[in-house]
């Protein structure tokens, strides 16, 4: 640990997973929405990770067991690639797709990792529906609707949408 952090890399995935596991909660004291990359809590976390290696975060993961939260957190350490988020995201077991955190965990993928919102070029780097999902929810997070266009990717063509990603595009 540096001695400027303020946490150990444990205590960010400790307290990543409980502020994410309470969300709901934390939201249903307050009058608005919160945004999740705007609450303290959340974003002292991940600006701690910014300055925290990917791989070394990857070996955590690796070790303990990937979670969405922990993928997410993946996507805002230093050095990180989509395809090591990517990967991280594949190697979940039993990915809950209609959980809330797993929801929340995707929305607030780092949005330096995020493409243009052109549903092509998404279902390209998502490299598989689940991919494509957590890029989908992120860019809906950031007010960068994706639009189905059948000039672009057809419903027959070899990029077919898959049913689970419709919901996060707008038609």
């Amino acid at each position: 640990m540096h001695k400027d952090q303020a946490f150990t890399p444990i205590e960010i995935w400790t307290g990543l997973h409980v502020e994410l596991e309470n969300w709901r909660l934390k939201c249903s004291h307050v009058n608005e929405d919160l945004h999740p990359l705007r609450d303290t809590e959340n974003s002292v976390y991940l600006k701690e990770l910014q300055a925290f290696p990917a791989r070394k975060w990857a070996l955590i993961g690796d070790g303990a067991g990937w979670t969405p939260v922990s993928a997410m957190a993946l996507s805002w350490c230093e050095g990180t690639t989509w395809k090591g988020v990517l990967k991280a995201w594949e190697a979940i077991n039993n990915l809950d797709l209609e959980s809330d955190v797993t929801s929340l965990s995707a929305q607030m993928t780092n949005p330096k990792l995020l493409p243009n919102p052109d549903l092509l070029t998404v279902l390209k780097l998502g490299q598989s529906p689940g991919g494509a999902w957590v890029l989908l929810s992120a860019l809906r997070l950031h007010d960068k609707p994706v639009r189905f266009d059948e000039t672009q990717v057809s419903r027959n063509s070899v990029h077919s949408v898959h049913s689970v990603l419709w919901p996060l595009i707008e038609q």
